[in-house]
C-alpha cells in the first residue's frame, strides 16, 4: 500500500533514530487513480447541480480529506516513542504511554489504551509501514518488551 523512503533500512542499533516515508498513493497507482476519478466525478456533479465554485470546493475538501493517502507521511522510532508527520501535523507518542498495538500489511496502530475502545481513533497513532514492515515491527516490539503489551497482531 505505501511506499517508504528511509533515511537508514539497514538494521540499525537501537539507540539511533530509524526513519522513513510513506506515500500511499504512490505506491498504489490503481487506487489513486481510482479515487481522483471518484473525486472528479462528485466535483462535476457538485458543479453541476450547484455551481462550478462548489465543484472545485468539493474537490479541495475531499483530496484534503484523504491527505493522508494523496500525500507523503514521514515516520520516526527513537528512544523516547513514535513521530508521525502528516501534511497537516504532527503526533507523537512516548513508549511509556503505547500499552497495545495491532498491525496489517499496510501499517501498525499503537494505541495508549490497553483494550479496544471507540477513543482508539483520538488516543493513539497509525503508522504506515512503507517498505520497511519488518523493521518497524522489530522495533516496535524491542521497545514494548519492557512494559507495552502488543495483545492483538503482535
Amino acid at each position: 500500500m505505501t511506499v517508504a523512503t528511509s533515511v537508514r533500512e539497514e538494521p540499525l542499533d537501537e539507540a539511533e533514530v530509524f526513519a522513513w516515508r510513506a506515500h500511499p498513493a504512490r505506491q498504489r497507482p490503481v487506487a489513486a487513480l481510482l479515487a481522483a476519478a471518484v473525486i472528479a466525478a462528485m466535483a462535476v456533479v457538485c458543479a453541476l447541480a450547484v455551481s462550478v465554485g462548489w465543484g472545485i470546493l468539493a474537490a479541495v475538501v475531499l483530496v484534503l480529506t484523504l491527505h493522508r493517502f494523496f500525500f507523503p507521511s514521514r515516520f520516526t522510532i527513537d528512544e523516547q516513542g513514535v513521530t508521525a508527520r502528516y501534511l497537516f501535523g504532527t503526533r507523537c507518542c512516548a513508549w511509556s504511554e503505547i500499552r497495545r498495538f495491532c498491525h496489517d500489511r499496510h501499517g501498525v496502530y499503537l494505541s495508549t489504551r490497553s483494550r479496544p475502545s471507540r477513543l482508539d481513533a483520538y488516543r493513539g497513532i497509525q503508522l504506515l509501514f512503507g517498505r520497511s514492515r519488518e523493521e518497524v515491527l522489530r522495533r516496535i516490539r524491542l521497545h514494548l518488551a519492557d512494559g507495552g503489551s502488543p495483545t492483538c497482531g503482535g
